[in-house]
């Protein structure tokens, strides 16, 4: 394993200092608490999200009339049961043929590794969520990701985004909104067809919920993938450059496991990898902070919050607590041996790579198994090649993840074009 360079931004080294001096609980500034005890998070979040009524519909607002009460637990139920699809063996198969084509079309170009993560983690999710586009809609929807991918990569990248960035990408927001409304209303008239994506429960829906509020459901999807899922590809990435005697190991493994059969049962099938990947997700958790609204007044052993006022919670920080993890920061994929475990040292309400409930992310499994995925490609199927190896650097800024990772993924085969997964 190889020594890497960390670099957080001055809010991150705040904490750090603060958790030293004042514990896990303090007020960053009067109105916001900062809240990095894992059951304390835990509980607040669970208190904060007791009742989940959607606001009202914006249409609804400026008629100035209330829209009908709709619960996003509903809309959770939905996406929840859509995503059992989406994870067995035909949807990764399926996630699996999409990232194949990414890595096969880039493969053998030298390229910033970081960027090439985003596309393979999140290019194939987005027909996951809304399927069936027509290119010019689909054109505008993917453009519309990506656009806020570089915005939120540009904050401590120089040179990510040009000064006229913001306009384009709000103008691609209202021209991806209004895709995702024509589906919605196409399939809702039964002009369009039913497909297996998230998009799907939303339809049955509207009539209660409303097609703005409905358009809002599917976007903001939309925008959730457009954080964790490619820099935790990234960091994947990062690490298999970083520990070559560790991907020798996975190389032998996954060598073992043709992809069609691998798609039954990744974690299970190859727990070495599963191993990798959770310390991936641990160590780079991202992104690092996270600031919720205080929905409603809360009381939780000594913490007080009024509605209005907000709090921080914090992975990257709970991943990287001494109290919970022994060498928090060491790259140790052994940690995860079961004997490991029952001796406490990797403490179930620490880690939390998925976030919170009840707002933890839907697509947790999904995720999981995309991180595997991308572990076999690049052990099997495809090879990773840095020129200056243990090159680059890790920072901890809005997202988590390497920076001056530049590299190319190439066939191991020796040819240039890639083959279906399946």
């Amino acid at each position: 394993m190889q020594a890497r360079t960390v670099t957080e931004t001055e809010k991150v080294k705040e904490f750090r200092h603060r958790i030293r001096e004042e514990g896990l609980i303090f007020w960053e500034r009067p109105d916001v608490l900062a809240i990095l005890d894992p059951q304390t998070a835990q509980r607040v979040e669970a208190l904060n999200y007791a009742d989940l009524t959607m606001f009202d519909d914006v249409a609804d607002v400026l008629r100035g009339r209330e829209s009908a009460p709709f619960n996003w637990n509903k809309l959770r139920q939905g996406w929840l049961g859509q995503m059992r699809h989406l994870n067995d063996t035909d949807g990764l198969r399926a996630i699996a043929g999409r990232m194949d084509a990414i890595l096969a079309a880039e493969a053998g170009r030298e390229q910033d590794l970081l960027w090439l993560g985003e596309r393979v983690a999140v290019e194939p999710l987005i027909p996951a969520i809304i399927d069936g586009l027509g290119p010019v809609d689909r054109r505008w929807v993917v453009s519309e990701v990506f656009s806020k991918i570089a915005w939120f990569l540009s904050d401590v990248d120089d040179g990510r985004v040009s000064s006229w960035h913001k306009p384009k990408m709000i103008t691609l927001q209202v021209l991806a909104g209004l895709a995702v409304r024509r589906e919605l209303k196409g399939r809702l008239s039964g002009r369009r067809p039913r497909r297996k994506d998230l998009t799907d429960p939303v339809v049955d829906m509207i009539p209660t919920l409303g097609l703005g509020r409905a358009v809002d459901a599917v976007t903001s999807l939309l925008t959730a993938v457009t954080g964790s899922p490619g820099a935790a590809a990234a960091c994947l990435l990062f690490e298999l450059d970083h520990n070559p005697e560790w991907r020798a190991k996975m190389e032998a493994e996954l060598g073992a496991i043709p992809l069609d059969e691998f798609c039954t049962s990744p974690t299970r099938l190859a727990p070495i990898t599963g191993r990798f990947v959770k310390e991936v997700l641990r160590i780079w958790s991202t992104p690092p902070v996270v600031v919720r609204e205080v929905r409603t007044d809360l009381e939780h052993g000594d913490v007080c919050l009024k509605k209005g006022q907000q709090y921080v919670l914090s992975s990257y920080m709970l991943h990287h607590g001494e109290q919970d993890w022994g060498n928090a920061d060491v790259f140790d994929p052994d940690r995860w041996l079961a004997e490991a475990r029952r001796s406490g040292q990797c403490p179930h309400g620490s880690y939390v790579p998925f976030g919170w409930a009840p707002k933890s992310c839907i697509g947790a499994n999904l995720g999981m198994a995309q991180m595997m995925l991308l572990a076999h490609f690049v052990c099997t199927r495809y090879a990773l090649r840095v020129p200056e190896h243990g090159r680059g650097s890790m920072a901890v800024a809005s997202l988590v993840r390497p920076r001056d990772f530049r590299g190319a993924i190439v066939r191991r085969d020796g040819t240039t074009q890639g083959a279906n997964a399946a």
